[in-house]
């Protein structure tokens, strides 16, 4: 992962204090950056909008407070959060993900600079206005949903929170982008903790509290499909779906058949992405 403006201290990096990495970084991000406008509050950062003072292009600016980052990685041999080096990763390995411009140390925050796409919305947004979508439509997201998340399986890469608030669409095009690597991680083999929204865990968590990569990403990818179908998602508190069989009336008996093999209480059972790509539906 590398950094757009790394003149004036990258070859001198190990004899400079952190304290002045910081003031270095906050002088130029002072130079490269106007923050705008606040566009809303996460669980871990506050988005702005922006504008990169060069070119006068529009960025969306997140920053992330200390007291909000739980793992942090190397890189340049400096300590920056997770989602920061995670998101730099997943911009490499896939064009579904919103690309990641630059990030600044501050003394009380990290600073992420995302480009900022005209036009699109978040798939809750999306789906308040226009509720339950065609079958057709939900295909075209999906597909595009599924291999964002097998490219970045392969790139050793789990999101952990796919969910509508985290994926942006154009509704125009029905181009999508991937959002928010706050709770990415390493992609092991099996995780003993949960992280991001409760209603898109999977039910073996509530069952066993294990998870594995690829069925957890599997039941989050259905859920959005799901709130896509029929404009809904309910899970009780433990874990198992609410299914709306009364919308579920109105689809395809292929795309039900799907749904069911996504949801799949049995996770080992449960259909996995490359299937899903390969059955036609998406």
């Amino acid at each position: 992962m590398s950094r757009n403006s790394e003149s004036g201290y990258s070859s001198d990096e190990n004899t400079i204090s952190p304290q002045e990495l910081i003031a270095q970084d906050q002088r130029r991000f002072a130079k490269s950056y106007d923050v705008e406008e606040e566009m809303m509050r996460s669980a871990n950062g506050i988005l702005y909008t922006g504008r990169e003072i060069s070119t006068g292009e529009s960025v969306v600016i997140k920053q992330i407070p200390r007291g909000k980052i739980s793992e942090v990685k190397q890189v340049q041999n400096r300590p920056v959060p997770s989602e920061i080096y995670y998101h730099f990763k997943a911009a490499q390995a896939s064009d579904y993900v919103v690309a990641p411009l630059d990030w600044y140390e501050r003394r009380s925050s990290f600073v992420l600079v995302m480009e900022r796409l005209d036009g699109f919305v978040d798939l809750f947004e999306f789906s308040k206005k226009y509720g339950a979508i065609n079958e057709e439509a939900v295909r075209i997201i999906a597909g595009q949903l599924v291999t964002c998340c097998m490219e970045l399986s392969h790139a050793g890469i789990c999101h952990r929170d796919i969910k509508d608030e985290n994926i942006l669409i154009n509704p125009d095009t029905l181009e999508i982008r991937l959002i928010d690597f706050g709770c990415a991680s390493r992609e092991d083999n099996c995780f003993t903790t949960a992280r991001g929204t409760p209603s898109y865990w999977p039910i073996e968590y509530f069952e066993n509290r294990l998870l594995s990569a690829e069925p957890l990403t599997v039941w989050s990818i259905g859920a959005v499909i799901y709130i896509l179908l029929t404009g809904n998602w309910e899970t009780d508190e433990t874990g198992q779906m609410r299914r709306n069989f009364l919308a579920e009336r109105n689809l395809n008996s292929y795309t039900v058949s799907l749904l069911d093999r996504v949801f799949c209480p049995d996770p080992m059972m449960r259909i996995t992405m490359k299937e899903i790509l390969a059955s036609g539906w998406c």
